[in-house]
């Protein structure tokens, strides 16, 4: 009896040591499995964060004669379109599906004014002298500020803009056309309250600067200046001597149209494109993206900043 109880106790722990054995080994590949998909869905959330980004600054920079739904529809049907293109990449590529999904009514709008043709750096009254972008009594986050200027009908006379905020930080610009021994060029002084002045003289392109702000430097990269990032925001624009450029200008605030003090784009009659008017643009993007693998299934809602806010 003895050694049939022993033999029957031996029987016994080699089963269960098989068993903890085998739970051991499966729970070792399943997190071998899991691991590297971890990564892949961060790899995927990072890759639909920058594309989502970059995909609506284009858009709230195509389309200027739109209501906010309309562009909200026109903005989901394009992450619809990049999310199906995404997620084809990641089935053939890794088997996985993974998804994006726009949320047009917890995003966050913002408004764009806009001269979408060449005239005098104007307001919405034609005002070519002295005037605010905007309510001047608000500070507001400025996410975008371009001037894209026609050398050969710009003045030697200066455009001045001031872009102040609350603290009285303020960074003071001069643009006007000079001629010099290397050719004609389009003279930017950079005044900042706490930093200094700085000159850029920067070089056509076909007769044309196109002039970013916010990072104080041409599009081309070959012109550098203090920008308004050297400020920090919320800030106000004022403008002088607007009749001394032509040109075209955007500037995108953090505001919503509504509060806008420019006319919508879309209002009827069309306003003309020398006539600034205010444009809906996506200032933050609510998405949800979605990623499924063998071992995981993870969602996750997030916003996408799509204008770097001044610091």
């Amino acid at each position: 009896m003895i050694l049939i109880g022993a033999l029957a106790l031996a029987v016994l722990i080699i089963g269960v040591s098989v068993v903890a054995n085998s739970a051991y080994v499966t729970d070792v590949d399943t997190t071998s499995e899991v691991s590297p998909q971890i990564d892949e869905a961060q790899e995927f959330e990072y890759e639909a964060n920058k594309g989502v980004r970059s995909l609506i600054l284009r858009l709230n920079h195509r389309h200027r004669n739109l209501t906010d739904d309309k562009f909200g529809t026109i903005v989901g049907r394009n992450v619809t379109v990049y999310s199906q293109l995404l997620a084809e990449s990641y089935t053939s590529s890794h088997g996985h599906y993974a998804s994006i999904t726009y949320n047009n009514g917890s995003s966050a709008y913002g408004s764009r004014v806009v001269q979408a043709k060449d005239f005098y750096i104007k307001d919405e009254g034609n005002n070519t002298g002295s005037w605010d972008i905007g309510d001047d009594s608000e500070y507001r986050e400025l996410g975008w500020f371009s001037m894209n200027v026609e050398l050969e009908q710009t003045r030697q006379e200066q455009l001045s803009i001031t872009v102040s905020n609350a603290s009285g930080n303020q960074v003071a610009f001069e643009i006007n056309r000079t001629d010099t021994s290397n050719g004609t060029k389009l003279r930017v002084v950079s005044d900042v309250s706490h930093a200094g002045e700085t000159t850029a003289l920067c070089d056509p392109s076909r007769n044309r600067v196109l002039l970013d702000f916010v990072d104080g430097e041409t599009f081309t990269g070959d012109c550098a200046f203090n920008g308004t990032r050297a400020v920090g925001g919320p800030v106000r624009i004022h403008v002088d001597g607007g009749e001394n450029v032509v040109g075209k200008y955007e500037v995108v605030y953090n505001d919503s149209v509504g509060s806008s003090e420019y006319s919508d784009c879309d209002s009827s009659p069309t306003p003309d494109a020398t006539e600034p008017c205010a444009a809906p643009v996506v200032w933050e993007a609510n998405v949800t993206t979605e990623f499924a693998g063998s071992q995981l299934n993870y969602t996750n809602t997030f916003n996408v900043s799509v204008y770097e806010e001044t610091p």
